[in-house]
């Protein structure tokens, strides 16, 4: 067997080569790999709150099994670099999860059929359609991220408008996460901060922002219940024959 042509052809997906990647050792991103494991605890935390209550949480209930999805694919993804299939299993978990997040919250505004179409139209190309544009070379997938989020705040920042700004702290901590946690994706490709690189923050914070965020739709209808606060949504508009 040829071992310098395997480790001149590695890594063995199409994914990007990050600060940290070496092949030879197991993981192959150390820093990379253990930082998945956020996704994990917050998979086992939500699970044991949710399922417990699942006919007031059944968007989460079917939404924890996709990001447990992400978790194995992202964790093996990082920690052998052996296949494409689970580079795709660490992204687009997520990225169906944001889509799923921004038609639920499209579903629950109160507006026209005519508006919540053209709503639904955008969120897929923020979501799909700017992938498939000449990007620039090394920043296609953090523009991609960037685009997944605004499609994801297009509504939920209607929505979050419509509640009187209820839970207003779970929604900015979500989005300052994912500033930083972006900022941390692209630095690793640029610039030679720590020896492991930056990737794993974004782990870091990818995964506060994922928690804050589910800890936002978790308490969205439990004001009601729990704290006998009435929220006055905004009056329904004539649907549009």
């Amino acid at each position: 067997m040829n071992w310098r042509a395997l480790l001149l052809a590695f890594p063995y997906d199409s994914g990007p080569v990050y600060q940290e990647t070496m092949a030879g050792r197991l993981p192959v991103e150390p820093f990379n790999t253990y930082s998945n494991i956020l996704f994990l605890c917050i998979v086992i935390y939500y699970s044991l709150k949710v399922y417990k209550d699942y006919n007031n949480h059944r968007f989460l209930a079917w939404s924890i099994p996709v990001l447990f999805l992400g978790f194995i694919g992202g964790t093996v993804y990082h920690a052998t670099r052996s296949h494409d299939i689970w580079m795709y299993m660490d992204w687009l978990p997520i990225v169906l999860l944001c889509l799923a997040v921004s038609v639920y919250y499209t579903i629950k505004l109160k507006m026209t059929r005519k508006s919540r179409t053209t709503l639904i139209l955008v969120v897929l190309f923020l979501v799909f359609g700017i992938r498939m544009l000449p990007l620039p070379r090394g920043l296609e997938t953090s523009i991609g991220y960037i685009a997944t989020a605004i499609g994801l705040l297009l509504p939920l920042v209607t929505y979050f408008y419509t509640t009187k700004l209820h839970n207003w702290g779970y929604v900015l901590l979500a989005f300052l996460s994912f500033g930083f946690a972006i900022g941390f994706r692209i630095l690793d490709g640029f610039y030679y901060i720590i020896p492991m690189g930056t990737h794993w923050l974004w782990h870091v914070f990818g995964a506060l922002s994922v928690f804050f965020l589910i800890k936002y739709i978790y308490k969205d209808k439990l004001p009601v219940q729990q704290a006998g606060l009435e929220i006055k949504p905004n009056k329904p508009l004539k649907e549009e024959v």
